[in-house]
């Protein structure tokens, strides 16, 4: 590799590093019926006078805003009203997480939270679950054993089935980075 060529591994590995910081991701996950919490917090000092966070799903249907540190629901997508809560008294100490309630599946997918003073995004990824069915006891050779859990479809489920790494593009793109920087 030549010396440019190693420059140039660095000051991507570095940009990289930086965009890290100014965008995060962060999964979760929820239970049809129940309520999440949607994390979003900041500890910069300048936004507690007069903050303004966006709430966004999918990048385009407003969840909940807050201007210029008042809640606001008017532009709000109809499918979020009456479920989304969010907590003014946080807001002074950085934190600008709300609760969503009443969780339905079609609430699945990505939630951005845009604080525009700072330029920082925080991303959640919302994943939603069906109820779990209670697991039916079976009599076998005279033992109570419990049955395989059921979906609410009836079909098994393997709890291990899909499950992805967390942030594994994070994770190879930093570890690549690192190898850059010591290369």
């Amino acid at each position: 590799m030549t010396r440019s060529g190693l420059s140039e591994g660095c000051w991507l590995s570095c940009v990289f590093l930086l965009l890290i910081d100014k965008v995060s991701l962060q999964e979760i996950e929820a239970v049809v019926g129940c309520s999440v919490p949607l994390p979003c917090s900041n500890s910069d000092k300048a936004l507690q006078d007069k903050a303004t966070v966006f709430w966004r799903f999918r990048d385009s249907r407003t969840v909940c805003d807050i201007i210029n540190s008042k809640v606001s629901f008017d532009e709000q997508d109809t499918s979020f009203r009456h479920r989304v809560e969010s907590f003014p008294a946080e807001w002074t100490k950085g934190n600008f997480s709300i609760t969503l309630s009443s969780v339905q599946k079609a609430d699945g997918g990505p939630y951005t939270c845009f604080i525009p003073a700072i330029n920082k995004q925080m991303k959640v990824e919302l994943i939603v679950k069906e109820r779990p069915v209670a697991p039916s006891l079976q009599w076998r050779n005279g033992d109570v054993k419990p049955a395989p859990a059921l979906s609410v479809r009836g079909e098994l489920r393997n709890r291990d089935a899909g499950r992805k790494p967390e942030n594994l593009v994070l994770f190879s793109a930093a570890l690549l980075g690192l190898t850059l920087l010591y290369v």
